[in-house]
C-alpha cells in the first residue's frame, strides 16, 4: 500500500494555511463568515475612494455620490450573501463539511495528498482528505460546470470587448476587457482539465480509504 509519511508540521506555517482556516470557519459558521466578508468588501469598496478624495481634494464630501454608489451594491449583495450562505453550504456540501476542529495545516496536507495519491501516514490527514475528496464531487467543482461558466463569461466579456473597440478603439478599457476574456477562456483550456484530473485522484483516494476502513 502506498502510504505517504510526510509530516504536516511545515504545512502549518504555509501561507495557504490561512485560507484553510477561513474554509473551515466558513463551512461551520456560514452566516458569521458572510457577515465578516461583507464588512471586508464594504471597506474595500468605500475606503479607497474616500482616501483618494481626501488626498486629491482635501474634502471627502466631493466623492460622496461615488462612495454611495460603491457601497449600495456591495450592501445589497452582502445582505443576500448573509441570508443565503447557510442554505448554500447545506445545498452544496450536505453532510460533507470539514470538522470544526480541523487543523489548517492538516487540511493543506490533505489536499496535497489527494494530488500525490495514496494514503498518508497520519490518520487525521486521511480523515480530512476523505471529506475533501467528497467535496470534489459537488457540481460546482465539476469540470463541466467550470467549462460552461468559463465559456459563458468569455462570450459576455468578448462581446463587451468588441463593443468597446467599435466605440472607442484599442484603449485601456479595451485591453482590460480583452485580458479578462482571455482569463475566462483559460477555464476550459486549463482549469477544466486540471479539475478533471483532481476529481479522478479524489475518487481514487476515496476508494482506497473506504476499502481500508472496511478491512479494519
Amino acid at each position: 500500500m502506498n502510504e505517504q509519511t510526510t509530516h504536516p508540521r511545515s504545512a502549518h506555517r504555509h501561507p495557504r494555511a490561512l485560507f484553510g482556516r477561513m474554509q473551515v470557519y466558513a463551512q461551520n459558521n456560514p452566516r458569521p463568515y458572510a457577515v465578516r466578508a461583507l464588512l471586508v468588501l464594504l471597506s474595500l469598496a468605500v475606503l479607497p475612494p474616500l482616501v483618494l478624495s481626501v488626498i486629491l481634494f482635501d474634502d471627502w464630501s466631493v466623492l460622496m455620490p461615488v462612495l454611495v454608489g460603491a457601497a449600495v451594491p456591495v450592501v445589497v449583495m452582502g445582505v443576500l450573501m448573509v441570508l443565503l450562505m447557510p442554505w448554500f453550504i447545506r445545498r452544496t456540501l450536505g453532510a460533507w463539511t470539514l470538522p470544526p476542529d480541523t487543523e489548517p495545516g492538516h487540511l493543506l496536507e490533505a489536499k496535497r495528498q489527494l494530488r500525490r495519491g495514496g494514503l498518508h501516514g497520519d490518520e487525521d490527514v486521511n480523515r480530512i482528505a476523505r471529506v475533501v475528496a467528497a467535496q470534489a464531487e459537488i457540481k460546482i467543482n465539476s469540470p463541466r460546470t467550470i467549462n460552461v461558466l468559463g465559456l459563458v463569461a468569455a462570450l459576455l466579456f468578448g462581446s463587451l470587448t468588441a463593443l468597446t473597440y467599435r466605440l472607442s478603439g484599442p484603449g485601456l478599457d479595451f485591453w482590460f476587457q480583452a485580458g479578462i476574456t482571455l482569463v475566462f477562456l483559460s477555464y476550459p483550456l486549463l482549469l477544466g482539465p486540471w479539475a478533471k484530473r483532481y476529481r479522478q485522484r479524489a475518487r481514487d483516494f476515496a476508494k482506497l480509504y473506504d476499502a481500508r476502513r472496511q478491512k479494519d
